[in-house]
């Protein structure tokens, strides 16, 4: 019985442990085209500002200097879950949000975390260190 539950104890915690895998990451100005959406309206929320940076990058070729591609989000269908994607991982630090919404360019760091190649969470923090 010991032993059984032992094993799967050891089976859960690999499933924990894979569903967290890095998949990539990317630095990325967030500059004054990125606080507006492709009908113009303003953006404040942190994730659709994330996503609209993305689709400036891929789709309509409006890049910062040391902005850096990344590995996912030239899909449309992927860039359209970024939102989804912030909101069910870890947040940012709240100087970095409150900047953002003001409008304020900041250098961000993007990792991506996911399982089987197929991203599950996206973790937004400091670009400059």
């Amino acid at each position: 019985m010991f032993r059984s539950l032992v094993l799967v104890v050891a089976l859960l915690s690999g499933g924990a442990a894979q569903a967290q895998q890095f998949m990539g990451e990317y630095f990325t100005l967030i500059g004054p085209e990125d606080f507006y959406n492709s009908s113009g309206a303003r953006l404040t929320d942190i994730a659709d500002i994330v996503q609209q940076d993305r689709a400036n990058f891929h789709r309509f070729g409006i890049r910062h200097q040391f902005d850096q591609t990344d590995p996912f989000f030239g899909s449309r269908e992927l860039r359209a879950r970024i939102p989804s994607l912030y909101y069910s991982g870890p947040g940012t630090a709240a100087y970095i949000v409150a900047g953002l919404r003001a409008g304020n360019t900041h250098f961000i760091h993007v990792r991506i975390f996911g399982q089987n190649g197929v991203p599950q969470y996206i973790v937004v923090g400091e670009g400059a260190g």
